[in-house]
């Protein structure tokens, strides 16, 4: 690293230094001297930290390498005894700090933060004050210019027509103000392309090497948080479902039914129509935030099923089946008129909520008048339009195209916000929709499609775009460059209860 750095430090310094010592005159010396000592700065406080930085990476790809060759079957031990995985100070009071945070919420038995929340282009811009060197060059640039118009008023100012050797004099002053504009104006152009060239290249070199790092890291230390909450949502279904096998015949005694995979089903409605009895069925929030702040600015309300042995059952278990047979509306009725009842309940105790966003799906909106239901609930809990948003199922927008635009313009007359889930990136099926908002599911997004270019679309047609499944500190990073303010996602926020939300916000 200390050869890279004084190879570095000396080019650059060898090409400022022969602009300076060429320089045809004092006015000139000055400006790019100028000039010299802010590359000087820029080297010092934004090009060095980012070569250590891209040292301490490869330094720790080869600690978790050789972290292969103990024998210990728990890396978080080896992690916490050692304090210099990076042998980088900065680097490794970040990755001390993340093992300690890691180690305590292991012993909670929650799931361990991605390292991305650690380490990210973010973390590492503020480290090297990236948002003041990418203003260097911009600023070489126009000292040069300065240095330009210094040079042409120097030069005209010493032009003079009273006689022929004044003239003369005035002439040789204008040639000269002449050389130092354009000298100056070039150099700045120089040393502004030299400058930003090797400050790009040492940064994508150190994004990188901490991209490889955190690729190690995942395949040998702890998986990205969306892999462990895959794998426990499987695990959850797979427990679910060998529980109700458990059931005996209960499928066949009260359905007839032979084919396993119906059967199945019918076990989950059984177990759930009991649940609902039980009162296991309730709802939880999601929080929607303003991305920059983390500030919560409305709450998706969903269904939540707290079994008495199995404890919180995933959605994916029973959604498709609730889904397919049509239950969810019997589910999501009951679901709306209990979340309106809690907001009636904050506005009670004088606590001002934001609004709830519910969501209707495809089945809903040919079974039930949900303009009709979502007035009737606002009259009984005394709330107004503006205390709900009704989210209308993107697919709905294929399957029942005419029902779902005709609910929409009836929503938007009776003063609801509208807005769109379950969006894939593909506008070509949402043409000539009003809705509010339209929500991107990350999840869902087709490998071939590039968030960027949906994003861009978005702005361009003037559609408001939200995210939701922001999973990791990546996600988050990339759709706030794109553009992005207002999401949620298990990595800002994880679904809560209601008086985990309450607490959230009010307390």
């Amino acid at each position: 690293m200390k050869k890279s750095v004084v190879l570095i430090g000396g080019i650059l310094l060898l090409i400022s230094g022969t602009f300076v010592f060429v320089s045809p005159d004092y006015l000139s010396l000055g400006v790019v001297a100028a000039m010299t000592l802010i590359i000087a700065a820029g080297f010092i406080f934004g090009i060095t930290p980012n070569l250590m930085f891209l040292s301490g990476f490869k330094q720790g790809v080869r600690s978790l390498d050789g972290f292969k060759k103990v024998n210990s079957t728990n890396p978080w031990i080896l992690l916490s005894e050692n304090k210099q995985v990076f042998s980088q100070n900065t680097l490794d009071k970040m990755m001390n700090d993340y093992v300690e945070s890691a180690m305590q919420q292991r012993e909670k038995g929650v799931i361990i933060s991605d390292i991305e929340n650690v380490f990210n282009e973010d973390a590492l811009s503020i480290r090297s004050w990236r948002g003041v060197v990418l203003q260097i060059a911009g600023t070489l640039t126009a000292l040069g210019l300065l240095g330009t118009f210094l040079g042409l008023v120097t030069g005209i100012s010493g032009i003079t027509f009273s006689n022929i050797e004044e003239t003369v004099n005035g002439i040789e002053s204008l040639i000269a103000g002449i050389t130092t504009a354009f000298y100056t104006s070039i150099v700045g152009v120089i040393l502004s392309i030299a400058f930003n060239a090797v400050y790009r290249i040492v940064w994508n070199m150190t994004i990188r090497s901490m991209d490889l790092f955190i690729e190690k890291f995942h395949s040998q230390i702890q998986p990205r948080t969306d892999e462990v909450i895959r794998a426990k949502e499987y695990l959850n279904t797979e427990k679910m479902l060998g529980y109700l096998a458990g059931i005996q015949d209960l499928g066949t005694k009260y359905f007839g039914a032979s084919d396993a995979s119906r059967e199945q089903e019918q076990r989950v409605m059984l177990e759930l129509m009991a649940g609902e009895k039980n009162g296991e069925i309730t709802y939880s929030f999601v929080p929607v935030c303003d991305l920059s702040n983390r500030n919560v600015v409305k709450a998706e309300v969903n269904l939540r099923w707290n079994h008495e042995q199995l404890g919180t059952i995933s959605p994916s278990v029973y959604m498709p089946v609730v889904l397919s047979n049509g239950y969810i509306v019997k589910l999501d009725e009951k679901m709306w008129d209990k979340a309106c009842g809690a907001l009636a309940q904050w506005y009670d105790k004088e606590i001002h909520p934001v609004p709830l966003v519910f969501k209707v799906s495809k089945q809903e909106i040919l079974s039930v008048d949900i303009s009709g239901y979502m007035t009737s609930l606002l009259e009984k809990h005394g709330l107004a339009p503006r205390d709900i948003e009704i989210s209308l199922d993107a697919d709905a927008y294929i399957l029942c195209r005419a029902e779902a635009l005709e609910l929409e313009q009836e929503l938007l007359k009776k003063g609801f916000k509208v807005s769109v889930f379950g969006f894939d990136g593909d506008f070509i099926k949402l043409q000539k929709v009003m809705a509010d908002e339209i929500d991107l599911d990350l999840s869902i997004v087709s490998s071939d499609m590039k968030l960027d270019e949906i994003f861009d679309q978005a702005i361009n047609n003037g559609i408001n775009l939200t995210a939701s499944r922001i999973d990791s500190a990546k996600q988050l990073a990339d759709i706030k460059r794109y553009g992005c303010s207002i999401g949620k996602g298990d990595h800002i926020y994880r679904m809560m209860t209601k008086k985990e939300f309450e607490e959230l916000m009010y307390y």
